[in-house]
């Protein structure tokens, strides 16, 4: 059978490359190009069609290549990383990551795709996985913390990936509680972060990643609130997530490895520098009722403190999410 990855790598977006063309270069038939096509439309390929001219991408793809990867990883990341597994399709990266063994202290394993299926976002929300457009990623950690300690991991891996994309030279990035990466004040990236162990034991953590690299309107998603991508804020059309993965992996893991060490200081300060809520009037939605407040940072523990009526509240990120106050 006609592998998807077979015809992407023969299809252009600079020109045209008709139907026959195609089936004589791989040995098949017009019909079977025609299927392929179908196919790959269906997974979020966009694919411009022109009687009489063929097929052409409406974007170039940008391929992961684990080899690429790995060549821009720090000596330390790459003393951590036991294996990065590159994958076509999955449902999630999250779920397929979560089988794999866990690795010994300090040492990680990732997972990355091309497209997710039912990618996963915070409190049950679907994250949109258009195929060979953003970045769907998974790492897997074995923490000595216990799962009563791990709290304000999910704050500190949101600013270790806020770091890594203004070294890229991505401007007006911010911060909005618990764990989402906005830029301009539209959602560029956000992680989701679930844990499993012993209460007083080791903690296994698989941080799912997923940052809008080339997403757009065409790419037929369904989001619910303003949302932007890589691409349209940075000078560097050329921008490849085989440079973005990288990058990211060379700030989350310092990252997580100081955190284990208890090495993090300055939790609550670190996250003013980049809230975009500071300071503001919010909504907190939570399970049974909404909540109005003045959004006053978190503590070194990772919760939200709000000021209302009642005074300073806490809040841990499993509770509540976080709406500007019209």
């Amino acid at each position: 059978m006609l592998s998807h990855l077979e015809i992407l790598k023969r299809l252009n977006h600079e020109r045209y490359s008709s139907g026959q063309e195609l089936a004589d270069t791989l040995d098949v038939t017009r019909a079977t190009i025609h299927n392929c096509i179908l196919r790959l439309e269906a997974m979020g390929v966009s694919i411009e069609r022109v009687r009489g001219k063929g097929y052409r991408l409406l974007r170039p793809l940008d391929l992961i290549d684990a080899n690429k990867i790995k060549s821009n990883l720090s000596p330390e990341v790459l003393n951590g990383l036991m294996q990065i597994n590159v994958l076509h399709q999955v449902d999630s990266t999250n779920n397929f990551i979560s089988s794999y063994e866990s690795p010994a202290t300090s040492h990680f394993s990732v997972v990355l795709a091309e497209m997710q299926s039912a990618g996963k976002g915070r409190r049950g929300r679907t994250w949109e996985s258009p195929y060979a457009a953003n970045i769907y990623m998974s790492l897997l950690w074995a923490m000595q913390k216990s799962m009563t300690e791990v709290g304000a991991l999910s704050p500190l891996v949101a600013i270790s990936m806020v770091r890594a994309l203004a070294a890229m030279g991505i401007e007006g990035l911010g911060l909005k509680w618990p764990n989402d990466i906005y830029c301009h004040y539209k959602k560029l990236a956000g992680l989701l972060i679930e844990c499993s162990g012993e209460v007083n034991g080791n903690t296994k953590m698989i941080i799912g990643v997923g940052v809008n690299v080339h997403m757009n309107d065409q790419d037929n998603i369904h989001i619910d609130q303003p949302w932007t991508n890589i691409l349209s804020n940075t000078s560097n059309t050329s921008v490849s997530r085989n440079d973005i993965v990288p990058s990211l992996l060379n700030h989350m893991v310092p990252i997580l490895n100081k955190f284990d060490n208890n090495q993090i200081e300055s939790l609550a300060e670190d996250w003013r520098e980049w809230d975009i809520m500071q300071n503001q009037q919010v909504v907190l939605h939570t399970s049974n009722k909404d909540i109005v407040g003045v959004a006053r940072g978190i503590d070194e523990t990772g919760r939200l403190l709000l000021e209302t009526n009642q005074g300073i509240q806490v809040f841990s990120a499993g509770d509540v999410s976080l709406r500007a106050h019209a």
